[in-house]
């Protein structure tokens, strides 16, 4: 009697902790996350995203943070701060088990200095990719971008070529 009821025991909090989110849901976080983002509200990134999180996309070196979590928040700030009025219209959203995929068209005008160059004034649209990849309790735990960062600097001139 005493497995039994230490095997029930054992059951219930695996159950408990292997309940993972749906995909439906964890595409709704992965869109609040993006939201968040483009408004630059650190605090509602934080809700949905670990303080453990793992940022697969190359940040510039001089990016404040001694974790992943914090140098991707000052990157988010740094970003609406430079194009304050960014806004990423979602072209393709898939999400299967833990994993979603984002396809946007980010636009925005270059009111700020940035990486170390000054405002240009100049507006960007630019396409980029996201993968987030969710934990159990619904926060993003891994994320990767691809994001078409040549044709921004050759639209906000700061290097030669044509952009789009």
């Amino acid at each position: 009697m005493k497995n039994f009821f230490f095997c029930c025991l054992l059951l219930l909090a695996f159950t408990g902790s292997l309940h993972a989110q749906t995909p439906a849901q964890n595409k709704e976080t992965a869109l609040k996350i993006l939201s968040a983002v483009d408004a630059g509200d650190l605090n509602a990134f934080s809700r949905y995203v670990s303080s453990n999180v793992v940022e697969h996309m190359p940040i510039p070196p001089e990016t404040p943070g001694s974790s992943d979590f914090e140098k991707v928040k000052n990157l988010i700030a740094a970003y609406h701060s430079a194009f304050p009025d960014g806004k990423t219209t979602v072209l393709h959203v898939v999400a299967e088990g833990d994993i979603v995929i984002i396809h946007g068209r980010y636009a925005g005008t270059n009111k700020g200095a940035f990486m170390g160059m000054p405002a240009t004034n100049k507006s960007v649209q630019i396409e980029q990719t996201d993968i987030i990849r969710f934990d159990a309790s619904g926060k993003g735990v891994e994320h990767w971008a691809v994001i078409d960062q040549l044709t921004m600097l050759q639209q906000l001139g700061l290097i030669p070529g044509e952009g789009k």
